[in-house]
Protein backbone atom coordinates (compact mmCIF):
# COMPACT_ATOMS: atom_id res chain seq x y z
CA UNK A 1 0.00 0.00 0.00
CA UNK A 2 1.09 3.24 -0.44
CA UNK A 3 -0.17 6.82 0.83
CA UNK A 4 -0.89 9.73 -1.45
CA UNK A 5 -0.43 13.28 -0.25
CA UNK A 6 -4.33 13.56 0.20
CA UNK A 7 -3.52 10.84 2.59
CA UNK A 8 -5.67 8.16 1.05
CA UNK A 9 -4.01 4.71 1.45
CA UNK A 10 -4.02 3.06 -2.48
CA UNK A 11 -3.43 -0.31 -2.87
CA UNK A 12 -0.49 -1.46 -4.85
CA UNK A 13 -1.51 -3.17 -8.45
CA UNK A 14 -1.75 -6.63 -8.27
CA UNK A 15 0.00 -8.76 -11.15
CA UNK A 16 -3.46 -9.29 -12.73
CA UNK A 17 -3.72 -5.83 -12.66
CA UNK A 18 -0.11 -5.09 -14.48
CA UNK A 19 -1.15 -7.99 -17.04
CA UNK A 20 -4.06 -5.98 -17.65
CA UNK A 21 -2.66 -2.86 -17.80
CA UNK A 22 -0.07 -4.20 -20.68
CA UNK A 23 -2.65 -6.01 -22.29
CA UNK A 24 -4.76 -2.58 -22.50
CA UNK A 25 -1.46 -0.83 -23.94
CA UNK A 26 -1.50 -3.31 -26.50
CA UNK A 27 -5.33 -2.72 -28.12
CA UNK A 28 -4.44 0.10 -29.20
CA UNK A 29 -1.79 -1.33 -31.58
CA UNK A 30 1.72 -2.80 -31.99
CA UNK A 31 4.26 -1.19 -29.96
CA UNK A 32 7.62 -1.48 -28.74
CA UNK A 33 8.95 -2.37 -25.16
CA UNK A 34 9.56 1.40 -24.12
CA UNK A 35 6.23 2.83 -25.47
CA UNK A 36 4.65 -0.09 -22.93
CA UNK A 37 6.89 0.96 -20.62
CA UNK A 38 5.94 4.23 -20.69
CA UNK A 39 2.07 3.75 -20.90
CA UNK A 40 2.15 1.07 -18.21
CA UNK A 41 4.77 2.84 -15.89
CA UNK A 42 6.68 -0.66 -15.67
CA UNK A 43 9.94 -0.88 -15.54
CA UNK A 44 11.40 -2.73 -18.99
CA UNK A 45 13.05 -6.02 -16.95
CA UNK A 46 9.42 -6.28 -14.90
CA UNK A 47 7.85 -5.55 -18.23
CA UNK A 48 10.23 -8.16 -20.45
CA UNK A 49 9.18 -10.97 -17.64
CA UNK A 50 5.53 -10.15 -18.24
CA UNK A 51 5.62 -9.84 -21.87
CA UNK A 52 7.38 -13.05 -22.37
CA UNK A 53 4.65 -14.32 -19.75
CA UNK A 54 2.08 -13.15 -22.38
CA UNK A 55 3.97 -14.46 -25.49
CA UNK A 56 4.62 -18.11 -23.95
CA UNK A 57 1.07 -17.87 -23.06
CA UNK A 58 -0.44 -17.09 -26.72
CA UNK A 59 -1.90 -14.21 -25.57
CA UNK A 60 1.06 -12.01 -27.01
CA UNK A 61 2.65 -11.83 -30.44
CA UNK A 62 6.41 -10.30 -31.27
CA UNK A 63 7.26 -9.08 -34.50
CA UNK A 64 10.83 -8.45 -35.47
CA UNK A 65 10.86 -4.73 -36.73
CA UNK A 66 14.29 -4.31 -37.66
CA UNK A 67 17.66 -5.82 -35.92
CA UNK A 68 16.87 -6.43 -32.34
CA UNK A 69 13.77 -4.26 -32.14
CA UNK A 70 10.92 -6.12 -31.53
CA UNK A 71 7.27 -5.43 -31.56
CA UNK A 72 4.64 -7.24 -29.39
CA UNK A 73 1.29 -6.86 -30.30
CA UNK A 74 -2.33 -8.76 -29.28
CA UNK A 75 -3.60 -11.49 -31.03
CA UNK A 76 -7.20 -12.46 -31.00
CA UNK A 77 -6.83 -14.87 -27.81
CA UNK A 78 -5.31 -12.44 -25.70
CA UNK A 79 -7.87 -9.99 -26.85
CA UNK A 80 -10.50 -12.04 -25.73
CA UNK A 81 -8.67 -12.26 -22.44
CA UNK A 82 -8.51 -8.85 -21.84
CA UNK A 83 -12.24 -8.14 -22.93
CA UNK A 84 -12.73 -10.93 -19.85
CA UNK A 85 -10.44 -9.78 -17.32
CA UNK A 86 -12.12 -6.23 -18.06
CA UNK A 87 -15.74 -7.29 -17.51
CA UNK A 88 -14.52 -9.36 -14.83
CA UNK A 89 -13.15 -6.21 -12.81
CA UNK A 90 -16.34 -3.77 -14.03
CA UNK A 91 -18.15 -6.48 -12.52
CA UNK A 92 -16.22 -6.58 -9.11
CA UNK A 93 -16.79 -2.62 -8.79
CA UNK A 94 -20.59 -3.12 -9.40
CA UNK A 95 -20.40 -5.65 -6.68
CA UNK A 96 -18.76 -3.60 -4.07
CA UNK A 97 -21.36 -0.81 -5.34
CA UNK A 98 -24.43 -2.40 -5.49
CA UNK A 99 -24.74 -2.47 -1.36
CA UNK A 100 -24.00 1.19 -1.32
CA UNK A 101 -26.49 2.01 -3.74
CA UNK A 102 -29.05 -0.33 -2.05
CA UNK A 103 -28.76 1.28 1.50
CA UNK A 104 -28.95 4.76 -0.43
CA UNK A 105 -32.68 3.58 -1.74
CA UNK A 106 -33.37 2.93 1.81
CA UNK A 107 -32.35 6.00 3.17
CA UNK A 108 -34.74 7.55 0.61
CA UNK A 109 -37.15 5.59 1.53
CA UNK A 110 -37.01 6.40 5.25
CA UNK A 111 -36.81 9.98 4.11
CA UNK A 112 -39.99 10.18 2.04
CA UNK A 113 -42.42 8.55 4.32
CA UNK A 114 -40.92 10.92 7.39
CA UNK A 115 -41.88 14.05 5.14
CA UNK A 116 -45.12 12.60 4.45
CA UNK A 117 -45.86 11.64 8.33
CA UNK A 118 -44.59 15.37 8.40
CA UNK A 119 -46.80 16.58 6.01
CA UNK A 120 -49.90 15.12 7.83
CA UNK A 121 -49.25 16.22 10.90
Amino acid sequence: MKMRSSGVLVMAPSKLDKYLSVLETLVLGPQKIDSIAYRTKMECNALKRRLDFLVSHGLVEQRRLSGKKMLYAINERGLSVFRTLRTLKYLEKLKKTLPIVEEAREVASLLSEHTKELRKE
